[in-house]
């Protein structure tokens, strides 16, 4: 499996950059599963909630600074919404930890995505997850419906009705184009500059690997 060979690839005494989502809760148990046999001293950076929790569920240690993300991160290990085999840019933000995510991948010296087969695909064409300070709503919404025709952004809602918060206080404006994103970092540096926008779920950064788990159980590296 793709999270096992991920798995394998962390070195000893590694300062890891821990992502979210299902495919990194596999990586996590079976990174966990090697470092009881092998004693890694694996120190965890989450990117989240959830990544805390698997990395403490499977007996991963955590980076001494929790309020901080470190300068430099060995290893990062996350998944993504979706991925352009084109352009290797991507997607992220489904569960709401974009901030975070982008930082621990930015300092990384190493970068390993892994996701599901049917989430690549040749050019983007998913909702675009922005990061948004309440106080800006209504002014971000207005300004990226301007800068980007054609799109539609959406107040992420709750089951019920309530908005969705991040873990940094913020809400989120999932924004829908008409069109597939051809030029993923034009469209990332756009968005980056209206104000009040806190982080954009286009990914442009450099990525070591990329992991297609396939439905049969096998994987490419690509």
């Amino acid at each position: 499996m793709a999270s096992a060979v991920a798995g394998q690839r962390i070195p000893r005494d590694c300062l890891l950059g821990l992502g979210s989502g299902s495919t990194v809760a596999r990586f996590a148990k079976a990174l966990g599963e090697r470092n009881r046999s092998e004693k890694l001293h694996v120190s965890v950076v989450p990117s989240s909630m959830q990544a805390w929790l698997l990395a403490k569920e499977n007996g991963l240690g955590f980076y001494e600074d929790i309020a901080h993300c470190p300068a430099s991160v060995d290893v990062a290990v996350d998944g993504a919404d979706q991925v352009s085999t084109k352009t290797r840019s991507m997607i992220k933000g489904g569960g709401g930890a974009l901030f975070k995510e982008k930082i621990i991948l930015s300092s990384a010296k190493q970068v390993f995505i892994l996701a599901d087969k049917d989430k690549f695909v040749p050019d983007l064409r998913r909702s675009v997850p922005v990061e948004v300070s309440q106080f800006a709503l209504l002014t971000v919404e207005k300004q990226i419906r301007a800068a980007v025709p054609g799109s539609e952004p959406m107040l992420r809602r709750l089951d019920k009705g309530y908005p969705f918060y991040t873990e940094t206080g913020n809400v989120i404006l999932d924004c829908l184009t008409k069109e597939p994103i051809s030029e993923p970092r034009s469209m990332e540096r756009l968005l980056k500059t209206i104000p009040g926008v806190v982080e954009v779920g286009v990914f442009n950064c450099s990525v070591d690997a990329f992991y297609k788990a396939n439905h049969d159980g096998t994987f490419e590296s690509l």
